[in-house]
Formats: structure tokens, sequence, C-alpha cells
């Protein structure tokens, strides 16, 4: 059966976006609710650009700075994949999110991290410029 909802952890984290900033670790969780999800699929159930688009999306709901940093997370599909195979992919995404916060940083955890801060300072700014 095919999950077409949001998981509670997918919801929770909606739920927190809006009191708190998001970081590493939530976009972390998305990638692996993710892979959750797709892990689910048919074994032979394709997996496209556009399905990887609508996913990041509907975990997101399309808020920034969480939808940008998941999208850059998540692998971009060039060639013909199964959605299982995808969510293998994603796992090792998730792998490479986990970081301390006295760890050096390399590809896509440094991608992530660097839409995360500039997504802080524009809040920031935009705070600053209506006092």
């Amino acid at each position: 059966m095919k999950r077409t909802h949001l998981t509670q952890q997918g919801e929770a984290l909606r739920q927190a976006r809006t009191s708190q900033p998001i970081g590493t670790r939530e976009i972390r969780h998305l990638v692996v609710t993710a892979a959750d999800l797709l892990s689910h699929e048919h074994p032979m159930q394709r997996y496209t650009e556009a399905r990887r688009m609508v996913l990041a999306r509907k975990l997101t709901g399309g808020e920034y700075p969480q939808h940008e940093a998941l999208l850059t997370a998540m692998p971009v599909i060039e060639r013909e994949i199964t959605a299982p195979e995808y969510a293998l992919l994603l796992r090792r995404v998730a792998d490479q999110l986990d970081v301390r916060a006295d760890q050096v940083l390399h590809g896509v955890a440094l991608d992530v991290v660097r839409i995360l801060m500039d997504a802080d300072r524009d809040q920031a700014a935009i705070e600053g410029a209506r006092r």
C-alpha cells in the first residue's frame, strides 16, 4: 500500500518549524522519512525527478528554507531508478547529515548548512529591518 500522507515524524517537524529554527538534524530526519516512504513502494516502481520534487514539497509544505535544504540533500535523479534504490541513496545521504557541532563538514552536509545559515541571516535582517 502506498502512503499518501505525512508520517507522524513529518507532521511533528511541520508543526515545530513555526517555533524554532531548523538544522541539519531536522533535514536528516526528513531524508530518513522520505527513504522510509519509498522503501514501502513496489520494488519495480520507477522514481523520477518530478516525484522527488513532489515528495520534498509534501514533506516540507514548500516552506523556505526547509524545502530548499531538503531538495539539496536529496540526490538529483539523472537516470532511471526504482523507488527502493532511491531510498538506499537517501539513507546514505542521511548518514552524511549525521554531524556533530564540532565536525568539519563536506559535501551535502556543507551545502545544507550553507542554505540554513543563509536563511538565518536573511531572517535576522528582516527582523532588524522591522525594528
